[in-house]
């Protein structure tokens, strides 16, 4: 396996990690929760290899996705 199919598998990892982790928390479906992340920001900062997030695995990432949902979330209810 090349390293660039090694680094998107650790991404992937990672991104599997934090939707079954969201998943188990909210009782939202695991595909729901995937397609909400992989249509966000940090879904795509996540897969920017140049940034290396998938390094702070799958806790930090959420945080920083959560914080992302609350603010998009906040301006639809204003």
């Amino acid at each position: 396996m090349a390293i660039k199919e090694k680094k998107i598998y650790a991404m992937n990892i990672v991104t599997e990690l934090l939707v079954e982790d969201i998943a188990e928390e909210t009782g939202r479906p695991a595909e729901e929760v995937l397609l909400d992340f992989m249509q966000s920001e940090m879904a795509e900062k996540l897969y920017d290899d140049s940034l290396k997030l998938w390094w702070d695995g799958p806790d930090a990432l959420r945080e920083r996705y959560e914080k992302e949902f609350d603010a998009i979330f906040c301006k639809k209810t204003k």
